[in-house]
């Protein structure tokens, strides 16, 4: 049986193949995912976060997202991650870091809610 850490961190990997957000997001939610970039966005579903993550690839010209997992903590079913993402452009170029920590809850291989905190300031221009 995979646990959750492994769900977390085979999702988190699949950020960094080209197109990886749109199917990772389609892979690992459910109907009913709650994804939430605090202070900036909130999806629930896989439809409304794929769609996210479509206007996050077209607006930011990312191709992936590179995860550099700096630490991970599990307690239940709950996952815990201090990372760097990496947004990756078409030419290979790290366009963006971003250091944050997330919080991932995981129900029977599906992520049900991932709540990323981070300063926004640097996104809102």
């Amino acid at each position: 049986m995979t646990s959750p850490v492994d769900t977390v961190e085979a999702f988190l990997a699949r950020l960094g193949e080209p197109g990886g957000f749109v199917t990772a997001v389609r892979e690992w939610f459910t109907p009913a995912t709650v994804y939430e970039n605090i202070g900036m966005s909130k999806t629930t579903g896989v439809e409304e976060a794929a769609a996210f993550a479509e206007q996050f690839v077209t607006g930011s010209g990312a191709v992936a997202i590179r995860v550099e997992n700096r630490a991970v903590a599990m307690v239940g079913n709950t996952v815990l991650t201090e990372r760097i993402d990496h947004v990756v452009d078409a030419a290979g170029n790290t366009t963006m870091s971003i250091p944050l920590m997330g919080i991932f809850v995981v129900d029977h291989g599906k992520i049900v809610e991932w709540r990323d905190y981070f300063d926004t300031a640097p996104l809102r221009g």
